[in-house]
């Protein structure tokens, strides 16, 4: 039996790109991220962000619930411990994870854990207002996310300086306001009903909830 990786990212579907490294370097940017900071890639899948931060000079750590990073460690998130002690990275990354876990407290508690003192959470997540109508054609998701949900957990979970907002996932867009512009106007046609094979289309729409907030 295949597991999520294998079906949701195969490689020949899904060949890997250039986004994990840019949008690594964007993070790093707008966050204020070092090189020779601790980063946590927490639920890696095939390794892309884990191997982007490594490449921009981060010390970056991985774990998964599969084996398909030969770099990660292997975690239930839903009831054991990430394989580090407390108050070991600087930064804690998560993208697409936390909307496949049942015990969200615990996963969140546990990155809480490994983090420094106001050490960084980053989580992203697909946005469901803007995905509902395609949210469940992925059978693994489990919880659906606003901003006002990711705000509410992240404080609920004891950190500070919470935000959450809806992102845009087209690097065209972070330094361009009138690229940025157009993509907002793309996005007032309301929630997607299927895929988009045009990448500006399709992500203009499908927005992501990010949040961020400090130990």
């Amino acid at each position: 039996m295949k597991n999520y990786v294998e079906v949701a990212y195969e490689e020949k579907e899904k060949p890997f790109g250039e986004y994990p490294l840019l949008l690594a370097q964007y993070l790093m940017r707008r966050y204020k991220m070092k090189q020779g900071m601790r980063i946590l890639d927490n639920g890696c899948g095939r390794g892309e962000f884990l191997h982007a931060f490594t490449c921009l000079g981060m010390q970056a750590s991985g774990t998964d619930i599969s084996d398909y990073c030969k770099e990660a460690h292997i975690v239930d998130f839903n009831k054991e411990s990430l394989p580090f002690p407390d108050n070991y990275f600087d930064v804690v990354f998560s993208k697409s994870v936390i909307e496949h876990i049942e015990n969200t407290e615990h996963y969140i508690s546990e990155m809480r854990r490994v983090l420094k003192k106001k050490g960084l959470l980053l989580v992203m997540a697909p946005d469901w207002e803007t995905q509902y109508k395609i949210f469940y054609q992925d059978p693994t998701h489990i919880h659906p996310y606003t901003t006002k949900s990711m705000d509410r957990i992240l404080n609920m979970c004891g950190f500070h300086h919470v935000k959450a907002e809806k992102f845009i996932q087209l690097p065209c867009v972070w330094k361009n306001r009138l690229i940025k512009f157009l993509s907002h106007a793309v996005g007032m046609a309301g929630p997607v009903k299927k895929i988009y094979k045009n990448k500006f289309i399709r992500f203009s729409r499908e927005l992501m909830v990010l949040g961020s907030g400090r130990k």
